[in-house]
């Protein structure tokens, strides 16, 4: 279809910033964005079915990137920008009431000491983390984007709220 689409996607951060470079260029300075998407891993173990490919694992990955002021300008609050804290608490309320863990970590795509590995029941769902000033250069954004990508299957596991009607009568 196009040269940047001739190669399978192992992340959907790229995508993300792109987004957000395309919003950026036009001026915005505090964009909020995520994305639900099948991402595309090597693995020998997976054979043909009707919804798989011979050699390669396709998980679903909930990933979402929030960049500039932490909230909308008001009279009430000094303007700050987002940080790693804000995008982890929306990573705990999107996950609740699981209980995640965040562990020290490393990620390619992230800044080295600001980033952490998502645990959910003992086992890594995911990574949170500012994006690493190299990949922040290259992409020529002014501030750091904080961005968390997550397997959508751990964020499916937590109990949802379920509807139950009122009592006809008064107790």
């Amino acid at each position: 279809i196009a040269s940047h689409l001739s190669v399978m996607r192992s992340s959907l951060l790229g995508s993300l910033l792109q987004v957000l470079k395309f919003n950026v260029d036009r001026k915005a300075n505090r964009v909020r964005v995520f994305e639900l998407g099948r991402v595309f891993l090597r693995d020998s173990s997976v054979h043909n079915t009707d919804t798989t490919v011979e050699g390669f694992h396709q998980p679903m990955r909930v990933a979402a990137v929030a960049y500039g002021a932490n909230d909308m300008l008001q009279w009430g609050r000094k303007e700050q920008d987002i940080d790693f804290f804000d995008v982890k608490g929306d990573v705990e309320a999107l996950l609740a009431p699981l209980q995640a863990t965040f562990e020290p970590a490393a990620h390619p795509a992230m800044h080295p000491g600001r980033c952490a590995r998502v645990v959910v029941q003992g086992r890594a769902i995911g990574f949170v983390g500012e994006l690493h000033p190299q990949w922040r250069q290259s992409w020529e954004l002014p501030l750091a984007p904080v961005l968390f990508e997550l397997e959508l299957d751990a964020v499916l596991q937590r109990v949802v709220p379920h509807f139950k009607s009122v009592a006809k009568h008064q107790p």
